[in-house]
């Protein structure tokens, strides 16, 4: 079965690389339904963990409430709650029932001068699959019904569940998004722009950027207490908001971890291969954009010369490197070491 799947993949390559358009068309498709699934995973986990609607809480609680516990999102839709949260600040205005609308729209107008700067400083066909992915995310948080959510879900009342499972559809969202070269807007551009040039992890710089989201959001929605006959009549506090945001750092750290363990883009990893080929080292830097350097070394054992091949890598090229080096030499020793940071120059495909 195996074989069966590895011949019908190798001519399905062949295919493809006679037929460049055919080829262009087939990795656009892809990126175009990843998107929507990230989209989708994205609006689903912020209506059911994150923000979920006043219909929603109502059934899952059982009671006419007026009051929803929300956490605080990251990126786009966290900075529109943090908006919708100062404009609470004024008296007598509440948006509980208009919000999942109004998060919608200002979600797609934070990320228009977001996409601008992706279109001039990162490339035109990432924008674009990105326009795609922010559109869907809009449109789904905007017609997925409620009833989607509170039949399948009811974990209102566990802050750390809600926090856990929030961060990882989150975390998959944007994670699917940048495996296939794109991104899911917001923060995640401006993460992306920066690690592109720094080489380097994209979970921290979002996890920076939503702690300064949340800071803001803990703000408003203190003062919202004090000026607000809506809040201040509530069964929310200052401390119940308080604890509200420290669960939603938890939340940004799974999502953080979660982005970080899809892209392996800007994860490098050292090859040191003890081997007594002599053409491997050529095979090697032919087959990757990254060169090598060659030690001579003698076995303690068999007294024989050979040589170590030291090799850093991306760890999504781990698999090729090993499988072409094992057909060159079945008898060379290789050990992989994760690295921390690569200072210097070291060739990275550049986003499309």
């Amino acid at each position: 079965m195996l074989k069966f799947i590895a011949t019908i993949k190798n001519k399905a390559n062949d295919t493809l690389l006679d037929h460049p358009h055919l080829k262009n068309w087939s990795v656009w498709t892809g990126k175009f339904i990843v998107e929507i699934i990230s989209a989708f995973i994205f609006a689903y986990g912020f209506r059911a963990f994150i923000s979920p609607t006043l219909n929603c809480v109502q059934h899952w609680v059982s009671a006419d409430t007026t009051y929803v516990q929300s956490l605080i999102s990251g990126g786009a839709s966290g900075i529109s709650q943090a908006i919708i949260k100062f404009i609470e600040i004024f008296p007598s205005v509440n948006l509980i029932e208009w919000e999942k609308t109004l998060i919608s729209i200002l979600y797609f107008l934070i990320n228009v001068p977001l996409l601008l700067l992706s279109y001039f400083k990162i490339s035109k066909q990432f924008t674009i699959f990105t326009l795609i992915n922010v559109g869907f995310v809009s449109l789904f948080n905007q017609i997925i019904p409620d009833s989607w959510i509170y039949n399948v879900i009811n974990i209102y009342d566990d802050l750390l569940a809600r926090t856990i499972f929030g961060g990882i559809t989150t975390g998959i969202s944007s994670g699917l998004a940048v495996l296939v070269g794109t991104s899911s807007g917001g923060v995640d551009i401006i993460s992306i722009y920066i690690s592109e040039r720094k080489s380097t992890n994209v979970g921290k710089y979002s996890t920076f950027a939503n702690c300064m989201t949340v800071i803001c959001y803990v703000i408003f929605s203190v003062i919202a207490l004090t000026t607000n006959p809506v809040y201040a009549n509530s069964n929310q506090d200052s401390n119940t908001i308080v604890t509200t945001a420290l669960y939603t750092l938890v939340y940004f750290f799974v999502s953080g971890k979660v982005i970080d363990v899809l892209n392996t883009k800007h994860r490098k990893i050292e090859l040191q291969i003890f081997t007594s080929s002599e053409i491997l080292p050529q095979v090697l830097i032919r087959a990757f954009p990254h060169s090598c350097t060659i030690v001579e070394s003698k076995g303690a054992y068999t007294g024989r010369k050979n040589t170590i091949l030291y090799m850093v890598i991306s760890r999504s090229e781990r698999k090729k490197a090993v499988k072409m080096i094992r057909a060159v030499d079945k008898l060379s020793f290789i050990t992989v070491i994760d690295l921390y940071q690569v200072y210097g120059r070291f060739y990275i495909k550049p986003i499309e």
